[in-house]
């Protein structure tokens, strides 16, 4: 015990550091009492001096110290959530002791969700982490994750490896991965704890894949609590909404309509909650009958035609249809909700090169499978193309289309909008794929230019007889090329147009690029190793001129993609090369889906089937892939000698990715 002359030096001198802590914090000089304590290992007695003395990260590590987690947590709680260096601090003195679930609760206060599923990850707690992943839009370490949790088996595990399979699920389906999709909800559907709602998203992707029979026997199973199987099937229900209409349209009591979102002389379109499925639709509805003949006659064939039209078609850039009630004269269709390219060039005027260019591109591949289909659309304007929530372009309405009718004029009026209707259209001449062609080139040249090819007052004269001005006339962006292509598509004679949608989305493409027109990902930010270990090993493929090519598993998407590992990193030359591979994907190119110089290392797309060179394919394949040969050459890849081909079920698909020795 401390005598009264003894001095802090005598007591430090003695060993006797518990009287001389004693003695500091007498004096008020609490840090130093603190650091006595600690070298006695007397942590409580220090976290009692930190927790007087304010400081609560350290009250934090003292208390953990002497095994006191309450404690710990309760200088935890005394933290402002405004005081983001102490959250911080407080955070990394649990993390640093191996308390992961605090850590990530600190880290969520400071607003750090990313550094809170890092934690949690190391906890273990991987479907809590994958969510936080996901919400921070990181979908490849959300859906590792999700994996990781799915794979533990066992009675006690269960329910959370079913939980990770639903979770999987809807990430997959946000992706557009619908079978993959599919499958992970499947496997969570066999679990009492997430069967429901597994079932209901099931019923969504079963319905996206074209299944619908498959999607109403899960409507059957889901039971009557939100709507009966006849309501799923179509049918009506008991106090059903109404919506406004010729004949006040009774509404299935599946849906619940949200708002209208247009309206024309035969229709109109409402965005709707499917109660039964938890997904935002859009319903087309008719307000005209088919029983009255004239007008309504016409109408009614109208929409028959695009129900036939969506159901001989799927495809990523045209509309998707969900179901047709051809008795209520309703089409349940894909929700879009970027809107139209009308509302856009309305909202903001016109558009970026590199934006047009995308979209483009985009409604050229809708239109192409269409034309391979016989159909024509002949409605081709901004207010039938539509925008998905991550950008890409759809080709909407396809009331107006034929099927294989060459032949076709245009009776009963004009069925399009006339500043976009081609000379044919208009002089009643047979119709085809060339009159989408010209539509298309009149949307495109007012999305680059803020207006349209034709001004009026006399838009049938000027369609039939005049040449618009060239887009560089009308902005100082513009190239020749861009002259080039639209003034060809909107030449008079369908014959002086491009001979297919294919050949014209070889002329887009070859429009110049500049980075932000490229479409190559951004580089992405690495993950500090040995955060989140990868639970399948990669594949060695064998060496190529950089490094080495491998096959791995990206869970984001829920398939397999190839990677190149350079030995060294790229230089600008390699870079400007894989750039221009970048914008010249396409359905018959290899994709780069990323590439990351930081890293090393660039990712393809995964390809199975054959591989062949070029000169090997037939007249067929060989059309599909010449589209592309132009875009290529611009990254070097100018020798026919050196194309090599991957054959899929899709169709021939040009190798981008080196090849392996």
């Amino acid at each position: 015990m401390a005598q009264g002359n003894d001095t802090l030096e005598t007591l430090i001198a003695r060993g006797a550091y518990a009287d001389a802590a004693g003695l500091c914090a007498d004096r008020g000089d609490l840090r130093r009492a603190i650091a006595l304590y600690e070298r006695i290992w007397r942590f409580a007695d220090a976290a009692r001096l930190a927790r007087a003395l304010g400081d609560r990260p350290l009250a934090i590590r003292l208390s953990l110290d002497a095994h006191d987690s309450a404690g710990a947590n309760e200088a935890a709680a005394g933290i402002d959530d405004g005081a983001t260096g102490e959250l911080a601090a407080a955070e990394d003195v649990f993390a640093a002791r191996g308390h992961w679930h605090e850590a990530a609760a600190l880290a969520l206060r400071g607003g750090h969700p990313e550094r809170a599923a890092t934690c949690l990850g190391r906890a273990g707690a991987w479907l809590a982490a994958g969510e936080l992943w996901e919400r921070a839009g990181r979908w490849q370490e959300a859906g590792r994750l999700y994996e990781q949790q799915a794979a533990i088996g066992g009675p006690n595990t269960a329910p959370d490896a079913a939980r990770a399979q639903l979770a999987l699920g809807r990430l997959l389906a946000k992706l557009g991965r619908h079978s993959e999709a599919a499958r992970a909800l499947q496997a969570a559907a066999r679990n009492p704890t997430t069967r429901r709602d597994a079932q209901r998203h099931l019923g969504v992707e079963l319905r996206a894949l074209g299944w619908q029979h498959a999607a109403r026997e899960i409507a059957r199973r889901l039971g009557p609590t939100v709507a009966d199987a006849a309501a799923f099937a179509g049918g009506t229900a008991t106090q059903p909404q109404v919506l406004a209409g010729a004949a006040g349209t009774a509404l299935p009591s599946r849906f619940r309509a949200l708002r209208l979102l247009g309206a024309g002389a035969l229709g109109r379109v409402y965005a709707a909650e499917d109660q039964l499925l938890g997904q935002t639709v859009a319903l087309k509805i008719l307000t005209v009958g088919g029983a009255t003949g004239g007008r309504e006659q016409q109408g009614f064939s109208h929409f028959l035609r695009e129900a036939e039209a969506a159901r001989r078609l799927r495809h990523p850039n045209i509309v998707n249809t969900y179901d047709v009630d051809r008795v209520a004269g309703m089409l349940v269709l894909e929700y879009l909700p970027g809107g139209t390219l009308g509302d856009a060039l309305g909202a903001r005027g016109p558009l970026p090169a590199a934006s047009v260019r995308r979209l483009a591109l985009d409604i050229l591949a809708g239109l192409g499978a269409a034309h391979a289909r016989g159909i024509v659309h002949r409605d081709v304007k901004p207010a039938n193309i539509l925008f998905d929530a991550a950008g890409n372009a759809k080709l909407g309405d396809f009331g107006a289309a034929h099927l294989l009718d060459f032949g076709q004029t245009q009776t009963a009026g004009f069925i399009g909008t006339l500043a976009y209707l081609s000379p044919e259209q208009i002089s009643g001449a047979p119709i085809g794929f060339a009159a989408d062609l010209y539509a298309l080139g009149a949307t495109v040249y007012e999305a680059l230019t803020g207006r349209r090819p034709f001004l009026g007052p006399d838009l049938v004269a000027q369609h039939l007889g005049e040449t618009p001005p060239a887009p560089t006339h009308l902005s100082a962006t513009l190239t020749a090329a861009h002259d080039q292509v639209l003034l060809r598509a909107l030449a008079k004679a369908p014959r002086d147009r491009f001979a297919s949608a294919h050949e014209m989305a070889s002329a887009v493409a070859a429009w110049p690029d500049t980075e932000a027109e490229t479409g190559a990902p951004k580089p992405a930010v690495p993950i500090p190793a040995g955060d989140l270990p990868d639970p399948i090993p990669r594949r060695d493929l064998g060496r190529t001129a950089h490094g080495r090519l491998y096959v791995e598993h990206d869970p984001r998407v829920a398939r397999s993609v190839w990677v190149e590992q350079w030995d060294d990193a790229p230089c600008p030359t390699d870079l400007e090369t894989l750039k221009h591979l970048a914008a010249a994907g396409g359905p018959h190119v290899q994709r780069i889906l990323s590439a990351e110089p930081d890293r090393h290392r660039v990712t393809y797309e995964a390809l199975e089937g054959e591989v062949v060179a070029l000169h090997t394919l037939g007249a067929e394949d060989r059309a599909q892939v010449d589209a592309f040969l132009p875009a290529l050459k611009r990254a070097g890849i100018d020798d026919p000698a050196v194309v090599w081909i991957v054959r899929t079920p899709g169709g021939p698909i040009v190798l981008t990715a080196p090849r392996t020795s």
